[in-house]
């Protein structure tokens, strides 16, 4: 649901107000500005403003003395608009066995409601996008371009290009970037293993790293780090880019559907923004326990309190396409693993994110698992 099909059911539950000519609006927070700004609650016979929040009472709002719920005359109130999402039931509770309302309740939001109005995504502006709660991941990918799209790769393959010749500072997802910025959450913990082998090499591998964004992010601030090998392994088009054009003495391409024990043994496991979009992830994190790293490091990653599938859109600023994604609960990501690893940083993503639903919220996080230390041989 974008905002302004929010705004227009809104504006119907409104209309009930049309012949109300005394109306309490209960809340003075960011909903009821928003709702002020965008509907033509205003325009109705609005004679209050009330708040439970002591520290407003008494002070102006929209020229509305904020008052205590305990200061209005519920006799004589024709409606309230209750402007608080998540509390309706509440407030309703309040009003009809505290304060004796018996007039008009009006209530914006269904009980599976829980994200106000202005956070939904608005369909003027251009922007990353995540739509949609579907059954399955192949229904979301009916409905989507995808990540094999050639605009994706030809897109990405020309920033990696701009990089290298050094007319950009770094890309990610194909959108140049002229200012250096580390992602220091990420470097942390490469320095921290490095440490651990007393600098003698790092061994990391980056499942969907694309054409090497993080590692050309980075690799100046890890470029202290003796033997570092890095290798990406992608879906076939980008590895197959990256092996013939962009390998070097630490970078090295892979396809993602190679046993990645066929290379070694690694160090690090670093998933940025891609385990989310691969459609047998289940296979994926098979692959990687059965190949052991030291740390596990998830970044990027959309995390909420349930799992959703749904699909992600992006502009054409930076390349017009759309593709499934997942969303997974806090308590999935932290059961991949099983009992060889333990969580052993938690933080907001290297790139702060959040996608909002008519019916809850979703926000990038930041792991990093350890294997445990009496697996360590």
């Amino acid at each position: 649901m974008f905002l302004q099909e929010k705004i227009c059911d809104i504006y119907k539950k409104l209309k009930i107000l049309e012949q109300v000519s005394n109306i309490v609006v209960w809340g003075a927070g960011v909903h009821t500005c928003k709702l002020f700004e965008k509907t033509n609650l205003l325009s109705y016979g609005v004679k209050h403003v009330v708040d439970m929040d002591s520290r407003k009472q008494g002070n102006y709002y929209f020229g509305f003395p904020i008052k205590a719920p305990e200061e209005v005359d519920w006799k004589n109130v024709e409606a309230v608009v209750i402007s608080v999402p998540g509390k309706e039931a509440q407030i309703e509770k309040m009003l009809t066995e505290q304060l004796g309302s018996r007039g008009l309740h009006v209530k914006l939001y269904e009980e599976w409601e829980s994200s106000p109005f202005y956070r939904l995504y608005d369909e003027t502006v251009s922007g990353v996008r995540y739509l949609g709660d579907y059954d399955s991941w192949d229904s979301a990918k009916k409905e989507s371009r995808g990540y094999e799209d050639a605009a994706i790769i030809d897109k990405v393959s020309g920033s990696i290009g701009r990089v290298l010749d050094g007319s950009a500072a770094w890309e990610r997802d194909g959108y140049l970037f002229y200012k250096q910025k580390y992602a220091y959450q990420i470097c942390a913990a490469i320095l921290r293993c490095a440490v651990q082998n007393e600098n003698q090499g790092v061994r990391i591998l980056d499942i969907g790293g694309a054409l090497g964004s993080t590692y050309y992010q980075n690799r100046n601030y890890l470029k202290d780090i003796k033997k570092l090998e890095y290798v990406i392994a992608e879906q076939d088009s980008f590895a197959d880019y990256g092996r013939g054009k962009l390998e070097n003495d630490e970078l090295r391409f892979i396809r993602s559907t190679e046993d990645y024990t066929e290379y070694g043994s690694f160090d690090i496991v670093l998933m940025s923004a891609s385990l989310q979009y691969i459609p047998c992830d289940k296979e994926i994190i098979r692959k990687v326990r059965k190949a052991e790293p030291r740390y596990i490091i998830l970044d990027r990653l959309l995390v909420s309190d349930r799992n959703r599938i749904c699909r992600e859109t992006v502009p054409k600023e930076i390349y017009e396409s759309s593709y499934p994604v997942r969303i997974y609960s806090e308590e999935d990501v932290k059961d991949f693993w099983g009992t060889d690893y333990q969580l052993i940083e938690e933080d907001i993503s290297s790139v702060p994110e959040e996608a909002c639903f008519p019916d809850g919220r979703a926000e990038s996080r930041f792991y990093v698992f350890e294997y445990t230390a009496e697996n360590i041989g």
